[in-house]
């Protein structure tokens, strides 16, 4: 695994960064041509590092990224443009943790792929964080996440936060599943909104706009930049529920035990397990 120090000189001081490639070479990707970068490849990897795919567009189309055949955890949906050259992904737990056991597939269609390379990123990313990055909202912008992104259930979560730069309340965000009156979870009208983030209370949230959540294969963030002027968007974080954690803190010298999407299982779960930060495989 090649690694490159790259210098980044400044008039008061200098500052180094480390990168590791993942591949190089030259590969044209099409649906039924993807490229894959094996396990192994991420094992130094760290939640909140950065992958850089560097690619020369064809012609505008659509970029995946996947492991083991499904959509990988953490990441979006990637519209490419012809004037592109590069994007870049930021690691959560759920997307670290499949990347260590089943590898990256690069799926899409209408460019060649030339490089994809790792390197420092965020250091703020915690285990509740469901996707991070950074999205330009300007006028009605659409951040669209895979479900993937989500856990299996938002069972024992009280909130979701969608936090911004926007550094004000008065833009407009919808969060919803589709385009239909009906697939709307909820708007600023019905969401907490701080200088931080917007956030929708889960606990009084009906089941039937929970179930939302997992109606489609993506969840979208609709933002509008109002008056104002235009933002990022920067992670979507889940809020656990602190009544259930008080239940599970009276038990605090308990080992964890979590899958591979850093979803909290029991102790005597079969298959690839997380305890410690250490991988188990239970039979």
């Amino acid at each position: 695994m090649k690694k490159i120090l790259l210098f980044a000189m400044g008039l008061m001081a200098s500052a180094s960064v480390f990168a590791t490639d993942l591949w190089t070479g030259s590969h044209s990707v099409w649906w039924e041509n993807t490229l894959s970068v094996e396990a192994d490849k991420f094992s130094e990897m760290k939640v909140g590092d950065k992958i850089v795919f560097e690619f020369t567009v064809q012609f505008d189309d659509v970029v995946e990224l996947k492991s083991n055949g499904q959509k990988l955890p953490g990441t979006r949906y990637h519209q490419l443009y012809t004037d592109q050259t590069s994007f870049e992904v930021f690691s959560t737990p759920a997307m670290l943790a499949q990347l260590k056991a089943t590898g990256l597939e690069v799926c899409g269609c209408g460019y060649t792929l030339n490089k994809i390379w790792f390197g420092d990123g965020k250091d703020n990313v915690t285990e509740n964080t469901i996707w991070t990055g950074f999205f330009w909202m300007d006028s009605w912008s659409t951040l669209e996440i895979w479900k993937e992104c989500l856990p299996e259930s938002l069972d024992g979560y009280s909130a979701i936060r969608f936090c911004s730069e926007a550094g004000r309340t008065d833009y407009f965000i919808k969060v919803l599943v589709g385009w239909d009156a009906d697939q709307t979870i909820a708007d600023r009208d019905a969401m907490t909104m701080t200088n931080d983030y917007a956030e929708i209370d889960l606990t009084a949230l009906s089941a039937q706009k929970k179930a939302l959540f997992y109606a489609s294969d993506r969840v979208m963030i609709q933002c509008n930049k109002e008056s104002g002027d235009p933002f990022n968007f920067t992670s979507i974080e889940l809020v656990k529920n602190t009544t259930a954690l008080e239940s599970v803190n009276a038990d605090a010298t308990a080992v964890k035990c979590y899958d591979i999407l850093g979803r909290e299982v029991s102790d005597n779960t079969k298959g690839l397990v997380i305890k410690n930060g250490k991988k188990y495989i239970q039979k």
